[in-house]
């Protein structure tokens, strides 16, 4: 290797011997800066574009409407009134926090307003998370958000407007705390408490708190047990945690029955949900396997104090996100905040080994083509949030080619009333968008549907017999998707399809049951097929209050 120039120009880097001098210790040069901002800028835009996305969750009807049925009827419901399969049943509405939340922003700004409220989430969920992992700056801050980088789609996952927005801020939260508590503030933990309590009525991911809370009380405790490094620090504190934590959690309207319930819910199979389905070997699930194997690199080479809490959070945390990808969002954002210090640690012990390498990035005719690509990937970016796909950008959209706007339309033109089997994933919708017709089955899964029930629409959405505990004699409509094995089924039983495009299709067990439909097509000749254009491109969220949440609406 070359031998390095003796003095360099004050806005250098400088490599001396071994050591790599910090850039904060001189000032940069100017292709320095400007390659910093565009890191910067190309980071920001990226962010902007997943976390800005637009798109609806097919459970989003759901949790406005039960929000503002909440308020306008001043409490919680205690048992079903919107479907015929669990119609009495007692619910658990364990979201109901977060839904008088959601239900609130749309009535005072609709779907702007939620689109809004999930953008204000992200930026406090994700600063909190990225100011921690950057510590005090300098190197630790620039692999801070190099992590970011990599682990925005990841994290980006868990963003739309539900409720899980309030877990992922309420695990940051957590990990403040406990970060607290671990540098001697012991008076922290009294607000444990209080963040469960929150959390147990905004949504079920309290419980991954909870096994949080109890695993790293029992690392930290452990440490400071058998450790020379953790035997100055107290014990009890730790060991009072998950006590407090369990505390707050019973600070909900069903007290202990709920944790019980929350627990036998997670074993329950749910083979039509994507999200509790693990990544496997998909891009997705390669990213995830890629930051758990650097992270854990970092971790092993790092000469920095190794927390024993910090690790075993990251361990369960990184277990859940490969069981289940709904989970992914969580260990991202926990990383992003207890990672960059080892990382920053093993890199240390890098450097010296990459001299050469330190020394071609630090050379501005490599930084300058770098900041011009980095800036030019921020404008297209930043520019393809505001463009096809996405028609209204600073709103909520429904892709119509998704959601069934177009079979809803023609239900309720043709005033197709009654008993209405139902897709899952347009369950919530339905109820929204068709008030006359309670549902089969939606989003509510086991916190009001019998187990008996949820697996015969399994079943049938397979193209099996769903057996006796879906009533099929009960039943006047079907909403399923287009050609797809249950509708496969229903017909093979005899049941009339009266409507069809290229996404759902509408059928009637006694198509003479509604003469307000055999009026309007001649002949009676079904189906009756819409043009393409029924369900293409995208229209905005309804700002409009739905009719099940006015005070006439049923109790």
């Amino acid at each position: 290797m070359d031998a390095l120039p003796a003095e360099r120009p004050e806005g250098d880097n400088r490599i001396s011997g071994n050591t790599v001098i910090p850039p904060a210790t001189v000032s940069p040069s100017r292709s320095l800066r400007l390659l910093q901002a565009a890191f910067v800028a190309a980071v920001v835009a990226f962010a902007w574009l997943r976390f800005s996305e637009n798109t609806v969750d097919n459970d989003l009807w759901g949790h406005v409407l039960y929000g503002q049925r909440a308020w306008v009827r001043g409490g919680l419901e205690y048992t079903d009134v919107l479907s015929w399969t669990a119609a009495g049943r007692p619910w658990i509405n364990h979201e109901l926090l977060a839904e008088l939340v959601m239900g609130g922003v749309h009535r005072i700004g609709g779907g702007t307003g939620l689109w809004l409220l999930m953008i204000g989430f992200a930026i406090v969920t994700v600063g909190l998370a990225l100011r921690a992992g950057r510590g005090t700056g300098g190197a630790q801050g620039w692999i801070a958000l190099t992590l970011f980088a990599v682990s925005i789609n990841t994290i980006a996952t868990g963003y739309a407007v539900r409720p899980q927005l309030f877990t992922m801020l309420a695990l940051v939260l957590l990990l403040l705390i406990l970060r607290r508590i671990a540098h001697g503030s012991a008076a922290w933990a009294i607000a444990v408490p209080c963040l469960f309590g929150l959390w147990v009525n905004s949504h079920g991911g309290y419980i991954a708190g909870l096994v949080v809370v109890g695993t790293s009380a029992c690392a930290a405790a452990a440490q400071s047990r058998f450790t020379a490094r953790g035997s100055a620090r107290p014990v009890i504190p730790w060991l009072i945690l998950p006590v407090l934590a369990l505390a707050g959690a019973l600070c909900n309207p069903w007290g202990w029955r709920l944790l019980a319930w929350t627990a036998g819910s997670i074993l329950l199979p749910r083979p039509g949900i994507g999200e509790w389905h693990p990544l496997g070997f998909s891009p997705p699930g390669l990213a995830l396997i890629a930051i758990i194997l650097v992270s854990a690199t970092g971790w092993y080479f790092s000469r920095r104090a190794h927390r024993w809490w910090e690790m075993a959070a990251l361990i369960v945390l990184a277990a859940m996100a490969l069981r289940s990808q709904r989970h992914t969002p969580l260990f991202a954002l926990a990383n992003l905040i207890l990672t960059p210090h080892h990382l920053a640690g093993a890199l240390e012990r890098l450097a010296p080994r990459c001299r050469s390498l330190v020394r071609l990035a630090l050379r501005p005719v490599v930084q300058w083509p770098v900041a011009a690509m980095l800036g030019a990937n921020a404008a297209l970016t930043f520019g393809q949030s505001l463009s096809a796909p996405r028609v209204h950008p600073f709103t909520l959209e429904i892709e119509r080619d998704v959601f069934p706007e177009a079979a809803a339309a023609f239900i309720q033109e043709h005033g197709l009333a009654g008993n209405t089997i139902t897709f899952f994933d347009w369950g919530q919708q339905a109820l929204w968008r068709l008030p006359n017709n309670p549902v089969s089955f939606d989003g509510r899964l086991d916190t009001v549907y019998p187990v008996a029930v949820m697996d015969a629409h399994w079943r049938l959405y397979a193209g099996k017999d769903p057996g006796p505990a879906l009533e099929l004699e009960r039943a006047d409509i079907a909403l399923l998707p287009n050609f797809s094995p249950g509708a496969d089924w229903l017909r093979a039983a005899g049941w009339t399809t009266v409507y069809r495009d290229s996404l759902a299709e509408v059928q009637l067990r006694r198509p003479q049951s509604y003469p307000n439909l055999l009026d309007r097509i001649p002949g009676h000749h079904f189906p009756f097929f819409a043009k393409l254009s029924a369900t293409s491109g995208r229209i905005p969220f309804p700002s409009d209050l739905p009719v099940l949440s006015t005070p006439a609406a049923p109790r």
